[in-house]
Protein backbone atom coordinates (compact mmCIF):
# COMPACT_ATOMS: atom_id res chain seq x y z
CA UNK A 1 0.00 0.00 0.00
CA UNK A 2 1.40 3.40 -0.97
CA UNK A 3 1.70 5.93 1.82
CA UNK A 4 -0.12 9.26 1.77
CA UNK A 5 1.92 12.46 1.56
CA UNK A 6 1.09 15.92 2.88
CA UNK A 7 1.57 17.60 -0.49
CA UNK A 8 2.86 20.23 -1.18
CA UNK A 9 4.74 20.25 2.14
CA UNK A 10 6.39 16.95 1.21
CA UNK A 11 8.36 18.83 -1.47
CA UNK A 12 9.56 21.38 1.06
CA UNK A 13 10.56 18.59 3.45
CA UNK A 14 12.58 16.94 0.69
CA UNK A 15 14.27 20.27 -0.12
CA UNK A 16 15.28 20.48 3.55
CA UNK A 17 16.85 16.97 3.31
CA UNK A 18 14.27 15.26 5.50
CA UNK A 19 14.73 11.65 6.53
CA UNK A 20 11.30 10.13 5.92
CA UNK A 21 9.52 7.30 7.67
CA UNK A 22 5.99 5.98 8.03
CA UNK A 23 3.38 6.95 10.62
CA UNK A 24 0.22 4.95 10.09
CA UNK A 25 -0.93 5.55 6.51
CA UNK A 26 1.38 8.56 6.06
CA UNK A 27 4.94 9.22 4.94
CA UNK A 28 6.29 11.83 7.35
CA UNK A 29 9.62 13.55 8.10
CA UNK A 30 11.31 11.83 11.04
CA UNK A 31 14.07 14.44 11.25
CA UNK A 32 15.97 17.03 9.23
CA UNK A 33 19.26 18.20 10.81
CA UNK A 34 18.81 15.68 13.65
CA UNK A 35 16.45 14.95 16.51
CA UNK A 36 18.64 16.54 19.18
CA UNK A 37 19.17 19.74 17.21
CA UNK A 38 15.46 20.07 16.46
CA UNK A 39 14.49 19.32 20.06
CA UNK A 40 16.82 22.00 21.43
CA UNK A 41 15.71 24.50 18.77
CA UNK A 42 12.08 24.18 19.93
CA UNK A 43 13.06 24.62 23.58
CA UNK A 44 15.32 27.62 22.85
CA UNK A 45 13.78 29.36 19.84
CA UNK A 46 11.23 27.76 17.48
CA UNK A 47 10.51 24.77 15.28
CA UNK A 48 7.72 24.04 12.83
CA UNK A 49 6.03 20.66 12.41
CA UNK A 50 3.85 19.52 9.52
CA UNK A 51 0.97 17.70 11.23
CA UNK A 52 -1.41 17.77 8.27
CA UNK A 53 -2.02 14.05 8.72
CA UNK A 54 -4.27 14.76 11.72
CA UNK A 55 -8.04 14.31 11.34
CA UNK A 56 -10.11 17.50 10.94
CA UNK A 57 -13.88 17.47 11.50
CA UNK A 58 -16.35 20.34 11.19
CA UNK A 59 -19.78 20.55 12.85
CA UNK A 60 -22.61 22.95 12.13
CA UNK A 61 -26.37 23.36 12.46
CA UNK A 62 -28.61 24.75 15.18
CA UNK A 63 -28.67 21.44 17.09
CA UNK A 64 -24.88 20.90 17.02
CA UNK A 65 -24.26 22.13 20.61
CA UNK A 66 -26.95 19.77 21.94
CA UNK A 67 -25.56 16.87 19.90
CA UNK A 68 -21.94 17.48 20.92
CA UNK A 69 -22.84 17.97 24.57
CA UNK A 70 -24.58 14.59 24.64
CA UNK A 71 -21.72 12.96 22.75
CA UNK A 72 -18.69 14.36 24.59
CA UNK A 73 -17.52 14.10 28.19
CA UNK A 74 -16.88 17.82 28.74
CA UNK A 75 -19.46 20.58 28.79
CA UNK A 76 -19.84 21.96 25.27
CA UNK A 77 -22.65 24.31 26.28
CA UNK A 78 -20.38 26.08 28.76
CA UNK A 79 -17.71 26.77 26.13
CA UNK A 80 -17.13 30.34 24.96
CA UNK A 81 -16.53 31.42 21.38
CA UNK A 82 -12.82 31.05 20.63
CA UNK A 83 -12.25 28.42 23.33
CA UNK A 84 -10.68 24.99 22.81
CA UNK A 85 -11.04 21.94 25.09
CA UNK A 86 -8.96 18.76 25.34
CA UNK A 87 -10.85 15.56 26.15
CA UNK A 88 -11.05 11.81 25.47
CA UNK A 89 -13.64 10.30 23.16
CA UNK A 90 -15.33 7.53 25.13
CA UNK A 91 -16.95 4.24 24.30
CA UNK A 92 -20.21 3.17 25.96
CA UNK A 93 -18.08 1.13 28.38
CA UNK A 94 -16.10 4.24 29.39
CA UNK A 95 -12.83 3.35 27.64
CA UNK A 96 -10.80 5.78 25.52
CA UNK A 97 -11.41 5.65 21.77
CA UNK A 98 -9.15 8.64 21.10
CA UNK A 99 -8.13 11.97 22.60
CA UNK A 100 -9.15 15.11 20.76
CA UNK A 101 -9.41 18.90 20.88
CA UNK A 102 -12.78 20.60 20.30
CA UNK A 103 -12.92 24.26 19.16
CA UNK A 104 -16.03 26.44 19.47
CA UNK A 105 -16.23 29.06 16.73
CA UNK A 106 -19.80 30.03 17.65
CA UNK A 107 -22.82 28.39 19.25
CA UNK A 108 -23.53 26.47 16.05
CA UNK A 109 -20.02 26.05 14.56
CA UNK A 110 -17.28 23.75 15.90
CA UNK A 111 -14.02 22.11 14.80
CA UNK A 112 -12.60 18.86 16.15
CA UNK A 113 -8.99 17.71 15.65
CA UNK A 114 -8.42 13.97 16.12
CA UNK A 115 -5.44 11.62 15.88
CA UNK A 116 -4.53 10.52 12.35
CA UNK A 117 -4.62 6.80 13.13
CA UNK A 118 -8.12 7.16 14.59
CA UNK A 119 -9.65 9.55 12.05
CA UNK A 120 -11.67 6.96 10.11
CA UNK A 121 -12.79 5.22 13.31
CA UNK A 122 -13.73 8.54 14.93
CA UNK A 123 -15.70 9.70 11.89
CA UNK A 124 -17.65 6.43 11.92
CA UNK A 125 -18.26 6.83 15.67
CA UNK A 126 -19.66 10.34 15.17
CA UNK A 127 -21.88 9.23 12.27
CA UNK A 128 -23.21 6.31 14.32
CA UNK A 129 -24.59 8.83 16.82
CA UNK A 130 -26.02 11.26 14.24
CA UNK A 131 -29.36 9.47 13.85
CA UNK A 132 -32.23 11.49 15.32
CA UNK A 133 -29.79 14.28 16.20
CA UNK A 134 -31.82 17.03 14.53
CA UNK A 135 -30.17 19.82 12.55
CA UNK A 136 -26.51 18.76 12.69
CA UNK A 137 -24.07 18.92 9.79
CA UNK A 138 -20.91 16.81 10.10
CA UNK A 139 -18.01 17.07 7.62
CA UNK A 140 -14.75 15.14 7.55
CA UNK A 141 -12.25 17.61 6.01
CA UNK A 142 -9.10 15.66 6.84
CA UNK A 143 -7.80 15.62 3.26
CA UNK A 144 -8.91 19.16 2.40
CA UNK A 145 -7.06 21.09 5.11
CA UNK A 146 -3.45 21.31 6.26
CA UNK A 147 -2.18 21.75 9.82
CA UNK A 148 1.11 23.19 11.06
CA UNK A 149 2.47 23.41 14.61
CA UNK A 150 4.73 26.40 15.29
CA UNK A 151 6.31 25.75 18.69
CA UNK A 152 8.87 27.44 20.90
CA UNK A 153 9.49 30.67 22.84
CA UNK A 154 10.04 32.69 19.64
CA UNK A 155 6.85 31.44 17.98
CA UNK A 156 4.63 34.45 18.83
CA UNK A 157 7.18 36.90 17.44
CA UNK A 158 7.75 34.84 14.29
CA UNK A 159 4.01 34.49 13.64
CA UNK A 160 3.50 38.24 14.07
CA UNK A 161 6.32 38.98 11.63
CA UNK A 162 5.09 36.45 9.06
CA UNK A 163 1.52 37.79 9.18
CA UNK A 164 2.59 41.44 9.59
CA UNK A 165 0.13 41.49 12.50
CA UNK A 166 0.27 40.78 16.22
CA UNK A 167 -3.44 39.92 16.49
CA UNK A 168 -2.67 36.38 17.67
CA UNK A 169 -0.02 37.33 20.25
CA UNK A 170 -2.70 38.12 22.84
CA UNK A 171 -4.40 34.71 22.58
CA UNK A 172 -4.56 32.83 25.87
CA UNK A 173 -3.68 29.16 26.22
CA UNK A 174 -6.30 26.95 24.55
CA UNK A 175 -7.86 29.97 22.84
CA UNK A 176 -8.07 30.54 19.08
CA UNK A 177 -9.29 32.85 16.34
CA UNK A 178 -10.50 32.12 12.85
CA UNK A 179 -7.94 32.62 10.09
CA UNK A 180 -8.54 32.17 6.35
CA UNK A 181 -10.73 29.04 6.04
CA UNK A 182 -9.46 27.57 9.31
CA UNK A 183 -8.04 28.83 12.59
CA UNK A 184 -4.94 29.70 14.60
CA UNK A 185 -4.92 28.28 18.15
CA UNK A 186 -2.51 28.72 21.04
CA UNK A 187 -2.09 25.01 21.60
CA UNK A 188 0.65 22.44 21.10
CA UNK A 189 2.16 19.08 21.93
CA UNK A 190 5.67 20.06 23.00
CA UNK A 191 5.39 21.70 26.41
CA UNK A 192 6.41 25.05 24.90
CA UNK A 193 4.46 28.15 23.95
CA UNK A 194 3.22 27.91 20.40
CA UNK A 195 0.45 27.81 17.85
CA UNK A 196 -1.35 25.22 15.76
CA UNK A 197 -2.51 26.64 12.44
CA UNK A 198 -5.16 25.07 10.20
CA UNK A 199 -6.11 26.23 6.71
CA UNK A 200 -6.10 25.06 3.11
CA UNK A 201 -2.80 23.69 1.80
CA UNK A 202 -2.33 26.67 -0.54
CA UNK A 203 -2.77 29.20 2.25
CA UNK A 204 -0.46 27.35 4.63
CA UNK A 205 2.38 26.86 2.16
CA UNK A 206 2.50 30.64 1.81
CA UNK A 207 2.61 31.03 5.59
CA UNK A 208 5.32 28.32 5.83
CA UNK A 209 7.53 30.37 3.49
CA UNK A 210 6.78 33.64 5.31
CA UNK A 211 7.64 32.06 8.67
CA UNK A 212 11.02 30.89 7.41
CA UNK A 213 11.72 34.38 6.06
CA UNK A 214 10.89 35.77 9.51
CA UNK A 215 13.02 33.06 11.16
CA UNK A 216 16.09 33.46 8.96
CA UNK A 217 19.44 32.94 10.64
CA UNK A 218 18.40 29.84 12.58
CA UNK A 219 15.54 31.28 14.67
CA UNK A 220 13.20 28.73 13.07
CA UNK A 221 13.97 25.17 11.98
CA UNK A 222 11.86 22.45 10.34
CA UNK A 223 11.27 19.68 12.87
CA UNK A 224 10.23 16.07 12.45
CA UNK A 225 8.32 13.43 14.32
CA UNK A 226 11.40 12.31 16.25
CA UNK A 227 11.73 15.63 18.07
CA UNK A 228 7.95 15.88 18.44
CA UNK A 229 8.05 12.61 20.37
CA UNK A 230 10.92 13.55 22.70
CA UNK A 231 9.38 16.98 23.35
CA UNK A 232 5.92 15.62 24.20
CA UNK A 233 7.44 12.90 26.41
CA UNK A 234 9.41 15.47 28.43
CA UNK A 235 6.15 17.41 28.81
CA UNK A 236 4.41 14.27 30.11
CA UNK A 237 1.87 14.23 27.27
CA UNK A 238 0.40 10.85 26.39
CA UNK A 239 0.47 9.41 22.87
CA UNK A 240 -2.71 7.61 21.88
CA UNK A 241 -2.11 4.05 20.71
CA UNK A 242 0.98 3.79 22.93
CA UNK A 243 0.43 5.30 26.40
CA UNK A 244 -3.32 4.67 26.26
CA UNK A 245 -5.77 2.88 23.99
CA UNK A 246 -9.27 1.41 23.92
CA UNK A 247 -8.51 -0.80 26.93
CA UNK A 248 -7.83 2.20 29.23
CA UNK A 249 -10.30 4.34 31.14
CA UNK A 250 -9.55 8.02 31.87
CA UNK A 251 -8.84 7.04 35.50
CA UNK A 252 -6.15 4.59 34.41
CA UNK A 253 -4.64 7.06 31.94
CA UNK A 254 -4.62 9.89 34.48
CA UNK A 255 -6.84 12.18 32.40
CA UNK A 256 -9.99 11.97 34.52
CA UNK A 257 -9.62 15.77 34.96
CA UNK A 258 -10.84 16.01 31.35
CA UNK A 259 -14.17 14.34 32.18
CA UNK A 260 -17.01 16.50 33.54
CA UNK A 261 -19.12 14.37 35.88
CA UNK A 262 -21.41 17.33 36.64
CA UNK A 263 -23.03 16.62 33.26
CA UNK A 264 -26.11 14.42 33.46
CA UNK A 265 -25.35 12.52 30.27
CA UNK A 266 -22.57 11.75 27.79
CA UNK A 267 -21.40 8.62 26.03
CA UNK A 268 -19.72 6.37 28.61
CA UNK A 269 -20.91 8.30 31.68
CA UNK A 270 -22.84 5.45 33.30
CA UNK A 271 -19.92 3.02 32.99
CA UNK A 272 -17.41 5.57 34.31
CA UNK A 273 -19.61 6.61 37.23
CA UNK A 274 -19.64 3.00 38.38
CA UNK A 275 -15.81 2.95 38.33
CA UNK A 276 -15.33 6.42 39.84
CA UNK A 277 -15.38 5.34 43.48
CA UNK A 278 -12.93 2.45 43.00
CA UNK A 279 -9.16 2.61 42.80
CA UNK A 280 -8.14 1.52 39.29
CA UNK A 281 -6.11 -1.66 39.13
CA UNK A 282 -3.44 0.06 37.02
CA UNK A 283 -2.29 3.58 36.23
CA UNK A 284 -0.06 5.31 33.71
CA UNK A 285 2.91 6.86 35.49
CA UNK A 286 6.20 8.56 34.64
CA UNK A 287 9.60 7.27 35.70
CA UNK A 288 13.25 8.25 35.40
CA UNK A 289 16.07 5.78 35.06
CA UNK A 290 18.51 5.45 37.96
CA UNK A 291 20.76 2.97 36.15
CA UNK A 292 22.18 3.66 32.71
CA UNK A 293 19.91 2.48 29.92
CA UNK A 294 16.89 3.53 27.89
CA UNK A 295 13.47 2.01 28.52
CA UNK A 296 11.71 1.14 25.27
CA UNK A 297 8.05 0.44 24.56
CA UNK A 298 6.85 -2.99 25.74
CA UNK A 299 9.81 -3.57 28.11
CA UNK A 300 8.46 -5.21 31.28
CA UNK A 301 8.30 -3.17 34.51
CA UNK A 302 9.09 -5.24 37.60
CA UNK A 303 9.31 -4.82 41.36
CA UNK A 304 11.04 -7.35 43.57
CA UNK A 305 11.37 -9.58 40.52
CA UNK A 306 7.65 -9.71 39.72
CA UNK A 307 6.19 -8.09 36.60
CA UNK A 308 3.87 -5.21 37.55
CA UNK A 309 3.47 -3.37 34.24
CA UNK A 310 5.07 -2.39 30.93
CA UNK A 311 6.79 0.59 29.35
CA UNK A 312 4.64 2.53 26.86
CA UNK A 313 7.12 5.29 25.89
CA UNK A 314 10.79 5.80 26.69
CA UNK A 315 13.67 7.96 25.51
CA UNK A 316 16.66 10.06 26.41
CA UNK A 317 15.36 13.49 27.46
CA UNK A 318 17.64 16.05 25.77
CA UNK A 319 16.56 19.01 27.91
CA UNK A 320 16.91 17.12 31.20
CA UNK A 321 19.90 15.01 30.13
CA UNK A 322 18.46 11.85 31.64
CA UNK A 323 16.53 8.79 30.49
CA UNK A 324 12.80 8.91 31.15
CA UNK A 325 9.67 6.98 30.30
CA UNK A 326 5.97 6.36 30.73
CA UNK A 327 4.38 3.04 31.54
CA UNK A 328 1.32 1.42 33.02
CA UNK A 329 1.75 -0.40 36.31
CA UNK A 330 -0.28 -1.61 39.25
CA UNK A 331 -1.71 1.32 41.21
CA UNK A 332 0.46 0.50 44.24
CA UNK A 333 3.67 0.79 42.20
CA UNK A 334 2.48 3.99 40.43
CA UNK A 335 2.92 6.12 43.57
CA UNK A 336 5.56 8.86 43.31
CA UNK A 337 8.94 7.80 44.68
CA UNK A 338 8.38 4.07 44.20
CA UNK A 339 11.53 2.29 43.04
CA UNK A 340 10.94 -0.14 40.19
CA UNK A 341 13.04 -2.05 37.67
CA UNK A 342 12.90 -2.00 33.87
CA UNK A 343 13.72 -5.29 32.21
CA UNK A 344 16.08 -4.18 29.43
CA UNK A 345 16.83 -7.32 27.41
CA UNK A 346 17.17 -9.45 30.53
CA UNK A 347 18.87 -6.83 32.73
CA UNK A 348 16.88 -5.38 35.64
CA UNK A 349 17.73 -1.65 35.60
CA UNK A 350 16.65 0.55 38.51
CA UNK A 351 14.16 3.36 37.95
CA UNK A 352 12.01 5.63 40.12
CA UNK A 353 8.40 6.77 39.62
CA UNK A 354 8.26 10.58 39.44
CA UNK A 355 5.59 13.25 39.18
CA UNK A 356 4.54 14.42 35.71
CA UNK A 357 5.40 16.43 33.74
CA UNK A 358 9.11 15.77 33.63
CA UNK A 359 9.69 19.25 32.18
CA UNK A 360 7.88 22.59 32.62
CA UNK A 361 8.82 25.56 30.49
CA UNK A 362 10.09 28.67 32.31
CA UNK A 363 7.43 31.31 32.76
CA UNK A 364 8.08 34.69 31.15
Amino acid sequence: MSLKRTLPFHTRHAENKAKFGSFGDWEVPLYFAGILDEHHAVRRSAGIFDISHMGKFRFGGKDSPIFLDRLLCRSVRKMKDGQALYMPLLSESGTILDDIILYRVSETRYWMIVNAGCAKKDAAWVRAHLEASGDVVFEDLTDELALLALQGPASADLLARALASDQFASLGYYRFREWKDGLIARTGYTGEDGFEIMASFGQLTGLWDALFEAGAGGRLVPAGFGARDTLRLEAGMLLYGHDMDETFTPFEAGIEWAVDFSKETFVGREALAEKKSREPARRVAGFEMMDRGIAREHYPITRAGAVCGAVTSGSFAPTLEKNIGLGFMRAAEAAHGTEIEIDVRGRALKARVVKLPFYKRPRA
